[in-house]
């Protein structure tokens, strides 16, 4: 059996009865962080990536800063672009010096990608021997629809080779998915936000088969969002027995859903909320937020992972963070 890190969580994923919820935000290491920022001050942001000792300082900063019940590895979703050949940089968003080709789809070597993407193994390793016994630590990697949009944001007649791109991506993130699970961790979570863009009925033949995959091969060991998932898309992720997890944004009442679903949820915070600048009125958002919780017994939050609709924002103080996680464990418990 593999090791129980943050029982918090882990009671979570395993939708065990529990009156504090773990708590971990996406992008909580990023931006809106003095410690990260300070980093960016000496370091780029591709470095900050590719070298594992500093993903693994970003990493733990806001462990170390807030105390959250899990780590997530720093990193980014389009890696699998830049070793296709686009020549993937940031400034400080993401640039592609080449536009995808047939030919870099062809020429794709996935023995060569396991070479390529060793800073992300390596970091892993440096977080979980640094991570405090208690803390859990997630991985990731971005959904094949998600990267398939960022590949052709600026270059459209790369449309044409959608039927070709679709399992060259879907190959280049299983191999990540399975490089990152050679570590310790405890879920890796797809992040497939451009997938909220697609008709229901193409989130059922472009995506689903590949989360059902990756859940099958993983299974309660996988986790995935989408931005603002409509309850339609909802419903067929449902569907997916192995899956672990799914991110909920503000439209859904996360409390009724949980009893309705194998899922256990994460969020569903608003992320703008936790950006509101003026000390009092976002201790009345959160009050109202937390009232929310307790309106439903313990029982009724099993699986429940308290966390945000979306990333944490550039924007957000961070002494909001402390007042989350100070008030939702405080008035909680």
């Amino acid at each position: 059996m593999s090791p129980i890190y943050n029982h918090s969580f882990h009671n979570a994923l395993q939708r065990k009865e529990q009156a504090i919820p773990p708590i971990w935000m996406m992008r909580q290491a990023g931006r809106y962080h003095s410690h990260y920022q300070l980093l960016k001050q000496k370091y780029t942001f591709e470095q900050l990536c590719r070298e594992p000792d500093l993903a693994c300082e970003v990493t733990l900063g806001p462990i170390q800063e807030f105390d959250f019940d899990a780590a997530i590895l720093f990193s980014d979703i389009l890696f699998p672009l830049d070793f296709l050949g686009m020549e993937l940089s940031f400034s400080p968003g993401p640039i592609f010096e080449k536009n995808l080709t047939k030919s870099m789809l062809d020429q794709m070597q996935i023995s060569a990608f396991e070479e390529y993407i060793q800073f992300q193994h390596q970091a892993l390793q440096n977080i979980r021997s640094s991570l405090p016994p208690n803390k859990s630590l997630i991985g990731f990697t971005g959904g094949p629809i998600t990267l398939y949009h960022f590949a052709i944001r600026n270059n459209p007649i790369a449309d044409n080779l959608f039927n070709q791109a679709l399992p060259v991506l879907q190959k280049l993130i299983e191999k990540n998915i399975s490089i990152q699970f050679q570590n310790d961790i405890d879920l890796l979570m797809i992040f497939d936000t451009e997938a909220n863009q697609l008709t229901d009925q193409e989130f059922e033949d472009f995506c689903l088969p590949f989360i059902r995959q990756i859940a099958n091969q993983y299974p309660n060991q996988i986790g995935y969002f989408t931005k603002n998932i409509s309850a339609n898309k909802f419903e067929l992720l449902k569907k997916i027995s192995n899956l672990q997890l799914t991110v909920l944004g503000t439209q859904h009442n996360i409390f009724h859903e949980l009893p309705q679903t194998h899922l256990s949820l994460q969020g569903n915070f608003s992320n703008d909320l936790l950006t509101i600048s003026e000390k009092s009125d976002f201790l009345s958002a959160l009050e109202e937020y937390i009232d929310l919780c307790r309106s439903y017994d313990v029982r009724q939050r099993a699986g429940w992972i308290a966390s945000l609709d979306h990333g944490v924002q550039k924007i957000t103080p961070e002494t909001n963070i402390h007042l989350f996680i100070d008030q939702i464990r405080t008035k909680l418990a």
